[in-house]
């Protein structure tokens, strides 16, 4: 039986041949070393857990509103308003009090406070509404309980309680 004959290839071909080999060779454990190097990729997806337990009250309570209304006034004495203490409901933190319809003012008085006199400076000629109220806790207020004040002349104040 006769072998075929396979003619060699020139020098430089086998060369260039030799060559590619290397690099493709080198390249591949390259990319091998890389992919064993590199950790593998993680889960985007986040997840927390974080059990808390608390416990606590709740109360309803009303802040009551001070009772027993009255004013006096008269000449050279402004309006000057009392009332009794609330009695029950949440613990008070004092009273605010106001001045309505014509005429602007007010201020804060203590929780065990009974009277305020309405200084003649916050009124004018003409008459207005007086609003009081008493403060609890967490900003809660009772409802309100009004007067009518007025000044009749520079000197004459007038005051009334529904």
């Amino acid at each position: 039986m006769r072998r075929a004959r396979i003619p060699a290839l020139p020098a430089r071909q086998r060369t260039g041949h030799v060559r590619r080999r290397w690099l493709a060779g080198a390249a591949a454990l390259l990319l091998a070393g890389t992919a064993v190097v590199l950790p593998p990729p993680q889960s985007t997806l986040a997840a927390w857990t974080d059990t808390e337990y608390g416990s606590g009250s709740l109360q309803a309570g009303t802040v009551n509103p001070p009772t027993n209304l009255q004013c006096t006034a008269g000449v050279l004495t402004p309006p000057t308003f009392t009332w009794t203490l609330p009695v029950g409901g949440l613990t008070r933190s004092g009273f605010t009090w106001s001045l309505a319809g014509g005429f602007t003012g007010g201020g804060t008085l203590s929780a065990s406070a009974t009277s305020v006199t309405i200084p003649g400076g916050l009124l004018g000629i003409g008459s207005g509404t007086f609003r009081l109220v008493a403060n609890g806790p967490g900003g809660w207020t009772s409802t309100q309980v009004t007067g009518t004040v007025g000044m009749l002349t520079a000197v004459l104040y007038s005051c009334s309680v529904p």
